[in-house]
């Protein structure tokens, strides 16, 4: 059954799939094992470390899911992180893409997981 909220788009994925549910499930279930465990380093490096840096490479390494598995806000959020931390720079506003980030994931995640 398709997935259906409206914060997801998963039009790319569908495209790249040709409509192939099974590599579709796969690439979903790739999508929230790597936020699962990157975003709890991101949290991390974003409210302890002050490494602008790691925060880059994490959120650089994150937005390369988020592309695929679009969830509004996330993708554009995770961009913003990167851009902001490669200037080492805009730690507010690093922290509020962050939270952008965890609010519209967290929504979504039991659709993403099909239990909605």
């Amino acid at each position: 059954m398709p997935i259906q909220h409206p914060l997801i788009d998963l039009s790319y994925i569908n495209e790249i799939s040709g409509g192939d549910e099974g590599y579709i499930n796969e690439v979903i279930g790739i999508f929230i094992d790597t936020m699962a465990t990157g975003m709890p380093k991101l949290d991390d490096l974003i409210m302890n470390s002050g490494d602008y840096e790691a925060i880059q490479r994490q959120a650089h390494f994150l937005k390369s899911s988020a592309g695929i598995i679009k969830i509004v806000g996330v993708y554009d959020s995770l961009v913003k992180i990167d851009a902001l931390a490669k200037l080492k720079t805009g730690l507010p506003e690093i922290k509020e893409a962050l939270s952008i980030i965890h609010t519209n994931y967290n929504e979504t995640l039991p659709y993403l997981k099909g239990e909605k």
